[in-house]
């Protein structure tokens, strides 16, 4: 299943919770909220994560900085010719 597809699925699935949430307990419609915010919240912190990531790579590939020159940096070396 691809990304997109499953966004929409649990998107659909929130909503149609939303909308039967007044008929439930208020303990149960508690619990329901807090899981959907966990959900919700874990699914943009793997997702920002790896833009992150990405974001950190193409800046170093822009820069135009190779492996062998930022390792030099990193030791303290000159940097090689």
């Amino acid at each position: 299943m691809e990304f997109g597809a499953l966004v929409q699925t649990l998107t659909d699935w929130v909503v149609g919770i939303g909308h039967t949430v007044n008929d439930l307990p208020g303990t149960v419609a508690f619990g329901l909220g807090l899981f959907t915010w966990f959900a919700v919240e874990q699914i943009l912190q793997r997702v920002l994560n790896g833009l992150r990531w990405a974001i950190l790579i193409g800046v170093i590939v822009a820069l135009g900085l190779s492996l062998p020159y930022l390792a030099s940096l990193m030791m303290g070396g000159a940097p090689p010719q």
